[in-house]
């Protein structure tokens, strides 16, 4: 349901059109279709006419000359002298005055097909650049006249004009007079039936290209793109049939071929129209492709002497009954449904019907033989416009993409901001977890170890049952403890490497201080192995056992530390994807585990906690010992976590 309002405006609209095709109506009117009444003095109204048939072989008939009879221009064959097909030649008698004979010219606005010309029995050449005389299609004629080819008095001129049967032949009224007036005269119709028809067809053409490349682009996007521009070229080039100096093939084919493009070019607009005001109506579009298929093959099968008079009613009225109907459907969605481009696109259309009607009845032959025909140019400046239309519809999308594009590309940068805090605030949950997970291995580690062992001291203390060499034992044990704590997990300790030096920094001055010497072997594959801060604390807890069990109770003068990769690296610092296996061995010439004294030996604990922390490295702990001394060797199959620096470990 229409609402009022819309409705209002759509009759607004209505009487917009009407005012503009009345304005254009009026200039068709009032345009110099024809000479003005300034040319009447010079007019050669009434000849002598003579009907030469041609035989059935194309030559002149072999009848006898026919008789001269009188005859009133304009002369159109198809009215006057229907079934006719040859030459006619037209008499015309011209009286000069001797001051005259320097300034004539021959002016006829319309002759149709060929035409020659002779003054006083000599044959006045065209100025075509050939010999043959011109195809002339609803084109006018100007003839500058020789002043030796004139006489004082009468003088006789002759126009014989070559036509097909049936093929609106004929000749307008003619003019004989001074040049200047007369060629103003030529160069005003000139305008109107060439001039501006090739600018047009031109303009058409060219505008319509870009179109099409749109729509060779996008077949579906752009169907209406396609759709027009290749009705526009069509009709375009069609167009310019009535350019034609010389016909590129014979009648029989040239006829049916111009009538069957007007069909095609505007079979390809009408749909167009359908689909810009959203009609889609496929069986009629099926409907219109066979009709204009059919068509088109059955002007080819209409016989040349009787084409122009059966193609108005096998071709051109159904065209223009099709148009009628299509042209009412997009007017009547674009009174209902107005947008900018339906209603400018409405009165350009509904503009054509003018020119159509009045091109229709010329056609059909009740028109003015010297009439212009005005749907040649006034559908190639619907063309026009509506390609700028399009043009624009185009533009308008382009510039809508961009700035649907500057809008995807904020949204993109806010969701790439919202991806990054919510990243950063991630790695900064996963840090604080990290830290706190550190934290509670931390105190786990300290209370297991440090914990345990002053809880132990301070039990014997207040019993009073340990002596004060035995609390100066367990505090430097605790202190111990808590040192290779700080080791495995402090800030500054990235690599194995780093934990051994401080374990070494504070080891050896107290061997020293003992007569032990102490050497440290590190293989280069070595210097950037990486375990985590609970593997690293195991690996300590065992060097430190291993060295002091040397040292206690192998009473060893020498401890060797030796670390050693069992697996070569791989170039750019790979390892075939699995972490690199080392060995880690204390060596010491000690007297061995065997031969220690009773007081020293123990009850193996050390051993077993050395056993228990290197299952839990997943590692293989051996001890073997002999007369030359003691080694204890560490072995992690896949052990490290990766090489190379971490810096991020421990946070």
């Amino acid at each position: 349901m229409i609402s009022p309002a819309r409705r209002a405006g759509g009759w607004h609209l209505v009487v917009l059109a009407g005012i503009i095709i009345a304005v254009t109506m009026s200039l068709f009117v009032l345009a110099p279709t024809a000479p003005s009444s300034s040319l009447d003095k010079w007019k050669l109204a009434e000849a002598r006419l003579t009907l030469i048939p041609k035989d059935v072989n194309g030559g002149r008939s072999s009848e006898p000359a026919p008789m001269q009879f009188p005859i009133t221009l304009p002369d159109a064959w198809n009215k006057r002298h229907p079934g006719f097909g040859g030459i006619g030649r037209y008499r015309f008698t011209v009286n000069l005055g001797a001051d005259a004979l320097a300034d004539r010219a021959l002016y006829i606005p319309r002759v149709s097909n060929r035409c020659a010309v002779e003054i006083n029995g000599v044959k006045i050449t065209q100025p075509t650049g050939s010999d043959s005389t011109p195809w002339l299609w609803n084109r006018p004629v100007y003839l500058v006249i020789p002043a030796d080819k004139l006489r004082p008095g009468d003088n006789e001129v002759i126009v014989s004009v070559t036509g097909e049967v049936n093929s609106r032949a004929g000749l307008s009224e003619s003019f004989f007079g001074p040049r200047v007036p007369l060629y103003k005269a030529y160069r005003l119709r000139w305008l109107f039936e060439v001039d501006l028809l090739w600018i047009a067809n031109l303009s058409a053409i060219v505008l319509a290209l870009p179109l099409l490349f749109s729509w060779l682009r996008d077949p579906v996007g752009s169907a209406n793109y396609g759709l027009f521009s290749t009705g526009a070229i069509l009709f375009g080039l069609r167009n310019f049939h009535g350019s034609v100096d010389f016909l590129p093939m014979p009648v029989a084919y040239w006829w049916p071929l111009v009538s069957a493009s007007l069909g095609w070019s505007l079979g390809f607009v009408w749909v167009f129209l359908l689909r810009f005001s959203d009609h889609r109506w496929p069986r009629f579009e099926t409907a219109l492709a066979v009709f204009t298929i059919i068509g088109s093959t059955a002007l080819f099968m209409v016989p040349t002497d009787r084409f122009m008079a059966l193609s108005p009613w096998l071709w051109y009225l159904p065209l223009a009954a099709i148009g009628l109907f299509c042209v009412g459907a997009f007017t009547r969605r674009a009174i209902a449904e107005p947008t900018p481009h339906r209603v400018v696109l409405m009165v350009g259309v509904l503009a054509q019907l003018g020119p159509a009607f009045h091109d229709l009845l010329w056609i059909q032959g009740s028109g003015a033989f010297s009439s212009v025909l005005w749907m040649a140019l006034s559908f190639p400046l619907l063309l026009v416009l509506t390609s700028a239309l399009l043009a624009d519809d185009v533009a308008r999308t382009r510039a809508a993409l961009g700035s649907m594009n500057k809008i995807l590309e904020a949204r993109i940068m806010v969701a790439r901001r919202e991806l990054e805090s919510l990243y950063e605030s991630r790695r900064r949950t996963e840090r604080e977890a990290i830290g706190a997970e550190e934290r509670l291995r931390l105190m786990r580690d300290m209370h297991d170890g440090v914990g345990t062992r002053l809880s132990l001291l301070l039990s014997g203390l207040s019993r009073g049952e340990i002596s004060i060499d035995e609390v100066t034992h367990a505090v430097r044990g605790s202190l111990e403890e808590l040192h290779l704590l700080l080791d495995a997990r402090g800030p500054n300790t990235a690599t194995l490497i780093e934990a051994l030096a401080n374990l070494r920094y504070r080891l050896e001055p107290r061997l020293t201080a003992l007569g032990v010497e102490t050497r440290w072997e590190i293989d280069p594959g070595a210097e950037s192995l990486v375990l985590s801060a609970e593997k690293t604390l195991n690996v300590l807890r065992i060097i430190q056992e291993c060295i002091t069990n040397s040292v206690r109770h192998g009473q060893a003068r020498t401890v060797t530390l030796r670390i050693e990769c069992l697996d070569e690296a791989l170039p750019g610092g790979g390892h075939g994807g699995n972490a690199p296996s080392f060995d880690i061995s204390v060596i010491d010439d000690g007297i061995g585990v065997e031969n220690a004294v009773a007081s020293t030996k123990g009850g193996g604990r050390g051993l077993a906690n050395i056993k228990a922390r290197a299952a839990a490295l997943a590692a293989v702990f051996t001890l073997r010992s002999g007369a030359s001394g003691t080694i204890a060797r560490l072995t992690l199959r896949d052990g490290a976590d990766h090489r190379g620096l971490n810096t991020e470990r421990g946070r």
